[in-house]
Parts: C-alpha cells; sequence; structure tokens
C-alpha cells in the first residue's frame, strides 16, 4: 500500500498533463451594450457539445476578452452586473490560428424581461480573488453526503478523529453558513453539519485571510457554507430523499418551498437526518514512571445513532424598490444515542496482564437550537449608498445524561471487584443577543467607504450533576459535580476604505473590539473576569494586469477566545482512566496573517500563506501519573508558525474528461515550554492532495472520482500519520432538468483510519481510531413550480461570532 498510493498519485497527475499538452490558440472578442464597451464583464467559454464550462475570463477596461483552447466547438456566455446574460451562437474552432468573436452586446436587465432561464453547468473548483469556491452540484459523489462530509472534500480543509476543523494547517477556523454564524458550539456546528444535506448546499467559500468587515474571531480563516436560494417568481421548490448503508440502513428527506411576488418573498424548509455507525478506537499507552510504569491497552466499540430535524421560515417584505425588511426563524432539533464498550488489559508490559477492566457507557445527548432575525436594508440613493440592519436572538437547549459502570476481572476472566458506577446530568441553557449594522458610502467611482459596528451579549449556564453507585441508591457527588456561569459582551466597530486606481486596487480596513467576560464556577467559589480592548488592522492589494493575470496580497490581525464550555472546570468520564476536562485559566489567541495570491486565467492559482499565533489556543492528550489516568484538555501553546503554499489548476484532458487537482504544502512549527512537564518543540513537512475526476458518459449521465491524500502532520501536541481516502459517484439528470438520481459511494477503499501518536516527550501512547465510514448512498432530487431566475436580495444578519464557541 505504501508504494501503490504514491503511484496512484503520481499517475493522476502526470497522466492529466501529458494529456493536456495539445495545440491551442487564442478566442478573442469584446463585450458591449448598446453604447459602450463593458470592462469586468463575465465571460465563459461553453463546449458546445455537451454544454460543459471551459473556462473563463473577465474584460478589460476596454471590454475586451481572450481565452486560449483547443480545437472544439464553442459557444461563449458573457454578463455583467445589472445586465442580462448572452449567449453567442456556437461555432467551430480549429485552433490553428486566431479566431475573433464577433461583438457580444447585453441590454440592462430593466430592458429585458423579468425572467432568464439558466442553464450553465458551474465547474468542481471557482478561484475569486479572496476566496476559493467549491460548488457541490458539480460532483455527483456528493450524493447523499452530510454538511460534514461536504466539508472533508473541500480543498485545504481538513476534519480529524473528533470533527475538528482546519483550513490551510491551521485550527480554530471559523464556520458560517450564508455568510452568518450561526452562533452554536463548536460541537454544534458539527452536528448541524451532519443533519445538512448535500442537496441543500450550493457551495463552500474558503476564505483564508478575511478583512476587518468579517468577524475577528477567525485566526484559522472563514468557511462559509453557502445554502441554495430561491431566485425565482411565483410558487417553487425541492423535494430530496436519500438512504444508505455502512452497516446499518440510514435515510434522509428535505423539503424546500418559495413563493415571490413582486412586494414579498415567503421561504421554508424542513429537512431530516438519521444516521447510525460504529466508530473503534485503539489506544496503547505507558505512564510517565520510570521505575514503575503501568501499561494500558484499551479496545473501545461505540455504537451511536444521531437523528436531526432542521427548519426555517423566513420573508421578505420589498416596502418599495430601495426597502426591503425581513424576518427569519431558524430551528434544529436533535437527538444522539451512544452505547460504548471499552475493554483495557493493564499490566507491567502490553504483553503481562495484572487486571482487566471493562466498561460500558451510555449517553443521551437531546439538543434545541431556536434563533430569531429580524433585518433591514436600504439602498438610499443611485451611487449605491445603501445600510443593512441585524438584530438576532438565538437559545440554545441541551442535556447530556450520561452513565458509566466499571468493573475489575482477574487475568483469568474471574471477578475482582467493582470499579467507579457513576451517572451524570448535564443541562445547559445558553442565551445570545446580537445588533449589527453596516453602510456603505460611495465617495465617487473610485473610493468607497465602509464601517460598521456590532454589539453582542452571551449568557451561558451549565450544571453538571454527578452521582455514584451506593448500597440504597444513588449518591451525590459534591467533588465532580459543578455549576458554571459565563456571561461574554463584546462591541466592536470597523471601518474600510476601497480605492481604485485603473487596474489596481487597495482595500484597508481597523477593526476595534472590547470584550468583558465573567466565568464563574458556582460549585468552587471560581470567578474569573477579563477585560480587554484590541484593534484588528487589515491590508488588501490587488493588481489586475489584464483579463488573465490577477495579483492578490492581504494582512490581517485576529482573535480566537475561547469557547465557552472550554472554560467550564468540569470533568467527563468516558471510563475510570479516561477522561475531558475544561480549563477555566484559557485566554485568548492573536495571529497575524500573510497571504500572496496569483490568479490565471481564472482557474490556475497559487496562494503563499504565513501566519504567526501566540497563546495557541489547542486540544492535548495528557497523561496524570497519580491517577494513571489519560485525559483530553484545552490549553493555551506559547506559538505557532505555519508557512503555506496551496496550488490550484483544472486540466482537461479529453472532451468526456475534466479534472480539478489542489496541492497544499505547508511547514508548521509549534512550541510549548513547560507543558506537563517538558518542552514541546515539535517541526514538521505536511501536504494535502486533492484531485477530482469528472466524466460525462452522456449528456445526462455524469460521474466522478475524488482522491485525497495527507502526509504525516502534527496538530498541538498531536502527530497524525498519513491517510488515504477516495470516493467515487454516478448522476443520472432527468431529461426536463426537473431532478436528478445520484449513486455515491464514500471511502472506496476503508482507508479513512486517523492514527495519532504524542510529540510530547514523556507522553508515550499511540491512538488509532476507525468506523463505518464506508458507505452506498442514493438519492433523489426532485424540482417543482417555476424555475426561472429573477434578481435575489442578498441578505445577512448578525448572529455569526459567538456560536461558534459554545464548545469544541
Amino acid at each position: 500500500m505504501k508504494i501503490f498510493l504514491p503511484a496512484v498519485l503520481l499517475i493522476c497527475y502526470i497522466i492529466p498533463l501529458k494529456l493536456s499538452a495539445q495545440q491551442s490558440a487564442k478566442i478573442s472578442g469584446i463585450v458591449k451594450d448598446n453604447t459602450q464597451t463593458i470592462p469586468s464583464a463575465t465571460v465563459l467559454l461553453y463546449s458546445a457539445k455537451d454544454s460543459s464550462l471551459v473556462t473563463t475570463a473577465m474584460t478589460d477596461m476596454d471590454g475586451k476578452y481572450s481565452f486560449n483552447a483547443a480545437a472544439n466547438k464553442y459557444y461563449i456566455v458573457a454578463t455583467s452586473v445589472g445586465y442580462s446574460k448572452v449567449s453567442s451562437p456556437a461555432f467551430d474552432f480549429k485552433a490553428t490560428a486566431a479566431y475573433q468573436v464577433p461583438a457580444i452586446t447585453i441590454a440592462e436587465l430593466s430592458k429585458q424581461l423579468n425572467e432568464v432561464s439558466v442553464t450553465a453547468t458551474k465547474p468542481v473548483l471557482e478561484r475569486r480573488a479572496d476566496k476559493l469556491i467549491f460548488n457541490i452540484d458539480a460532483t455527483p459523489s456528493s450524493a447523499g453526503l452530510t454538511g460534514l462530509e461536504i466539508l472533508k472534500k473541500a480543498p485545504g480543509v481538513t476534519v480529524d478523529q473528533n470533527d475538528n476543523i482546519a483550513l490551510a494547517g491551521k485550527s480554530n477556523v471559523l464556520v458560517t453558513i450564508d455568510g452568518k454564524q450561526s452562533y452554536l458550539s463548536g460541537a454544534d456546528v458539527v452536528n448541524l453539519l451532519k443533519s445538512m444535506q448535500s442537496s441543500q448546499i450550493e457551495s463552500i467559500e474558503i476564505i483564508n485571510n478575511p478583512g476587518a468587515r468579517y468577524e475577528a474571531n477567525a485566526t484559522g480563516g472563514i468557511i462559509n457554507i453557502k445554502t441554495k436560494k430561491s431566485k425565482t417568481e411565483g410558487f417553487n421548490g425541492s423535494l430530496n430523499a436519500g438512504t444508505g448503508f455502512n452497516k446499518y440502513l440510514n435515510g434522509n428527506g428535505a423539503l424546500d418551498l418559495n413563493f415571490r411576488k413582486k412586494n414579498f418573498n415567503l421561504f421554508g424548509s424542513y429537512g431530516y437526518y438519521r444516521n447510525k455507525e460504529e466508530q473503534y478506537t485503539t489506544i496503547d499507552r505507558k505512564t510517565a514512571s520510570i521505575t514503575n510504569p503501568v501499561y494500558f491497552s484499551q479496545r473501545n466499540k461505540d455504537t451511536s445513532v444521531y437523528e436531526s430535524n432542521n427548519f426555517k421560515i423566513g420573508t421578505d417584505i420589498f416596502l418599495t424598490k430601495n426597502h426591503t425588511i425581513g424576518a427569519l426563524f431558524k430551528g434544529n432539533i436533535s437527538n444522539y444515542h451512544s452505547n460504548g464498550f471499552s475493554k483495557v488489559n493493564i499490566g507491567r508490559s502490553f504483553t503481562e496482564t495484572d487486571s482487566l477492566l471493562r466498561s460500558t457507557a451510555t449517553n443521551i445527548n437531546p439538543r434545541k437550537n431556536y434563533s430569531y432575525n429580524i433585518n433591514y436594508k436600504g439602498v438610499l440613493d443611485t451611487a449605491g449608498q445603501e445600510i443593512t440592519i441585524d438584530a438576532d436572538y438565538s437559545k440554545n437547549i441541551s442535556d447530556d445524561d450520561a452513565t458509566n459502570s466499571n468493573i475489575f476481572y482477574n487475568p483469568n476472566g474471574s471477578f475482582y471487584k467493582n470499579g467507579e458506577i457513576y451517572r451524570s446530568f448535564a443541562p445547559s441553557n445558553i442565551d445570545i443577543k446580537a445588533l449589527k449594522a453596516d453602510y456603505t458610502l460611495p465617495i465617487n467611482k473610485k473610493y468607497k467607504l465602509d464601517a460598521g459596528f456590532k454589539l453582542s451579549d452571551v449568557k451561558t449556564d451549565n450544571d453538571y450533576v454527578y452521582e455514584n453507585r451506593a448500597e440504597n441508591g444513588w449518591a451525590f457527588d459534591a467533588g465532580k459535580s459543578n455549576r458554571f456561569k459565563y456571561d461574554e459582551k463584546v462591541n466592536a466597530a470597523y471601518t474600510t476604505f476601497n480605492a481604485t486606481f485603473g487596474k489596481s486596487s487597495i482595500q484597508a480596513g481597523l477593526r476595534l473590539e472590547n470584550t468583558h467576560s465573567t466565568g464563574n464556577s458556582i460549585t468552587q467559589n471560581l470567578v474569573t473576569d477579563r477585560k480587554y480592548t484590541d484593534l484588528f488592522p487589515s491590508l488588501s492589494l490587488s493588481q489586475n494586469f489584464n483579463a488573465d493575470n490577477v495579483l492578490n496580497f492581504s494582512y490581517s490581525r485576529k482573535i480566537n477566545r475561547p469557547n465557552y464550555r472550554n472554560l467550564n472546570p468540569f470533568v467527563f468520564y468516558l471510563d475510570q482512566y479516561t477522561y475531558n476536562q475544561g480549563n477555566p485559566n484559557l485566554t485568548p489567541e492573536y495571529s497575524n496573517n500573510l497571504e500572496a495570491s496569483y490568479l490565471y486565467k481564472q482557474k490556475y492559482s497559487v496562494a503563499l500563506n504565513y501566519s504567526r499565533t501566540t497563546d495557541v489556543i489547542t486540544q492535548v492528550l495528557l497523561q496524570d501519573e497519580v491517577r494513571k489516568s489519560m485525559f483530553q484538555t484545552v490549553l493555551n501553546l506559547a506559538s505557532e508558525q505555519v508557512a503555506s503554499l496551496t496550488l490550484n489548476f483544472p486540466v482537461k484532458l479529453t472532451e468526456w474528461w475534466n479534472m480539478n487537482n489542489n496541492v497544499l504544502g505547508y511547514y508548521k512549527e509549534i512550541k510549548a515550554p513547560g507543558l506537563s512537564g517538558s518542552n514541546l518543540d515539535s517541526k514538521q513537512f505536511s501536504a494535502n492532495i486533492y484531485a477530482q475526476n469528472n466524466f460525462t458518459i452522456t449528456k445526462l449521465i455524469s460521474a466522478d472520482a475524488g482522491i485525497m491524500y495527507s502526509t504525516p502532520q502534527i496538530q498541538g501536541a498531536l502527530k497524525l500519520k498519513s491517510m488515504f481516502n477516495t470516493d467515487a459517484g454516478l448522476r443520472y439528470n432527468f431529461p426536463d432538468k426537473s431532478g436528478n438520481i445520484k449513486l455515491g459511494v464514500s471511502d472506496v477503499f476503508h482507508t479513512q483510519k486517523p492514527r495519532i501518536s504524542s510529540t510530547l516527550p514523556g507522553n508515550d501512547y499511540y491512538l488509532e481510531q476507525y468506523g463505518t465510514t464506508t458507505s452506498v448512498r442514493l438519492s433523489f432530487t426532485y424540482r417543482f413550480g417555476k424555475m426561472s431566475v429573477k434578481s435575489a436580495r442578498n441578505r445577512s444578519t448578525g448572529s455569526d461570532d459567538e456560536q461558534k464557541r459554545l464548545n469544541k
């Protein structure tokens, strides 16, 4: 396997490059309206045979564009903001000489019919100046996948064994939905992504270096999940149903409805998801004692069922042409139930057992999340002056009930003694309020000013009650129980200045945030009160040499505040020798980020990133020599430096085979003097390789296969071995374009198995996890109602930053 995997990857890259080395020539033309040429118009080149997108370009200041292309029959689609989308007649291109396309004339939307049919096919990956866009519908293997599984396929994104999300080698990533934070905890965001279906997601936007307008709480960058929204007038909707098999039969369904008239828009959706799976964990560890080490060989099996109901209903009321108010109510009701069994051999070596520990654990975790939003958008003049206001309230209710039983046996299997038998109840309530406003002032055609503010108030109440099994029932355990309250207020204001000088542009921004937080461990009579004010500057420079060559540079300073639950000093036991523990002494981490990127022909890109983070918040696995236990907690490490290079290049192999490639290489250095009695100083060069192959079988049938390979990596005090994964899919589109049927297979070779060890001297363990990740899924999507396109309102809310931090 070690020789096979690199060989497969090498073939996947060498063959495409050779196949794509064919004769090409230039196709050029001009885009105009009835009076003048149109600069910065989007021009798309399509293959006339199957309407697949070949490449894109933008017109220069004179309205001119050009492509380099191989011989084929093509047609061109041109559009610009405020103008209609126009297609050219198909033409044969011999590639023996340059070809001049007749001028394409587009007209303003006000002079056109309200509706335009959309038939264009998006590429899998699109590179914009500040983001990389991963289009979901372009990958048939996404059929029936959850949002989290889709996220694992996104270039540069990794999701570890604990569902922690990293971007370009950096953790503490801010995940937003439709540009808005969900105000959910880290764990709840993951659960929400698990309950979202691929049919509900339009694209994933990857923003490595966000500016001052974005939340400062994003040291690892931003991943924005863009959901599908109806842009049509009249009634329409979509129905999605799917089933999957990993060892158990699972299912999902979703219904989206929309009704739009001239003065209002009413929309709603409901989605259901059920998944049953198994996970196996192996942990071999040795305690740190030099004279009398104890060896633990642990084998866990966890069978879990997760059910989720997502729903939303909202409306937009168009008071006038330029003034709109809206309201949105969203909810998520879920339940997680797991049964675990653990076997631990304890002895003086891994082969010499002195005693056996057998543990059973049951966990029931129902959660409810409701969020309410009222918003307003006003366009104040024809120059583009506008204001948006959002008011948000969110309530999160959860309850984590667990029962754990530990029994010791002799090496021969006979009963020795009862260990700890306990149960816990952990109700949690979180209230979040936020008010956000943004203002845009175009000074003239060259200069624009943006400004805004945000006020947020978060209150959490967590009550962890532990009881031990006694002769007469259950007895309250005051030593393990804990009541914890947390209150955080963040007041923020920002301004950005945009200037354009010919083909050059600059954006400079500054964000100020004042934070006041109070953590109160009522049981321990421990209060942690913090007040601090920070400035977060940002700078972005862009040079558009021509339609084919764009150079960007950006800088930003960011903060990452501790997740609310991580600040709680409670202890959550998995078994008698394995537990999680919070840390009320966590402090925010700060990072400085640089990025330089180059975009060629709107599809080939290279990006160089560097970040330095201090007081790095990270999860660690440590050992307690006194208890002989292994525990997971969150600590501040001294510093982390990451330098990365990302390459994105699509390759058209044949008329029926397109390949999208993303290669991430990065160097990471982590330092933490005095961590658990040792000095952590780890360095690692790592790489992630992602290749997405798309095959056009017929006009109605397509297929794809995705290959991912990651070399060894480090995360905090953890080291992960290399991992390989393959997905494949097949899709049939209905002739009337009303829907499709998708068949997908994930983790084809069952190689998605994280293998973890420690980079900390003296912390000797090896952990491996695997589960029912190989699955087959069948998905059906049907669209009904009016499908013609009408311009839609770009909506946003203010409840985006705080929910990420409720839990990790």
